[in-house]
């Protein structure tokens, strides 16, 4: 439905690109736009994570890919999705969440009419808790295996 009304990237711009469209949340859309549709108040977030556990998984799946990089993620306003997205790969980095809540913040900059705030990614570190961890959390939740959560490290962090 966001490609419907956004529309694909230009095709000069993936001229040479691997483009993968996961449409995360895109039920969440309508012919009037973005709706939140079956997102509880105040679990946004964690609702945009359990109501689209497989989109989660081929996103991760892609990121767990070894010639995938450089690889650049968004959605429309490159906030909720990919700040979600970002947080939790942030989390399978090792990153202090403290740090992780900073970066999930940086879009109010650009959207200071529609603050982001800490409370928002809340739930989604306590299901990450509750579940034994980060790893335990993608393998439990979203379906990944070790390898995959391997993988994505490899790529990503310098030893």
């Amino acid at each position: 439905m966001e490609v419907k009304h956004i529309g694909p990237p230009a095709h000069a711009v993936r001229n040479g690109v691997r483009w993968e469209h996961i449409p995360i949340g895109d039920q969440w859309f309508t012919d009037r736009g973005y709706t939140r549709t079956g997102a509880r108040s105040g679990l946004a977030h964690l609702d945009l994570v359990m109501h689209f556990r497989e989109d989660w998984q081929r996103f991760f799946k892609l990121l767990a890919e070894r010639n995938v990089y450089p690889l650049l993620f968004h959605c429309s306003a490159g906030r909720d999705r990919t700040g979600v997205g970002a947080a939790m790969l942030l989390e399978v980095l090792g990153v202090e969440r403290a740090r992780i809540v900073a970066d999930f913040l940086e879009s109010n900059t650009t959207f200071p009419q529609d603050l982001l705030t800490s409370r928002q990614l809340a739930p989604v570190f306590e299901s990450i808790d509750e579940a034994g961890g980060i790893d335990a959390f993608m393998r439990g939740v979203l379906g990944l295996d070790s390898a995959d959560l391997e993988s994505i490290r490899a790529d990503l962090l310098e030893k």
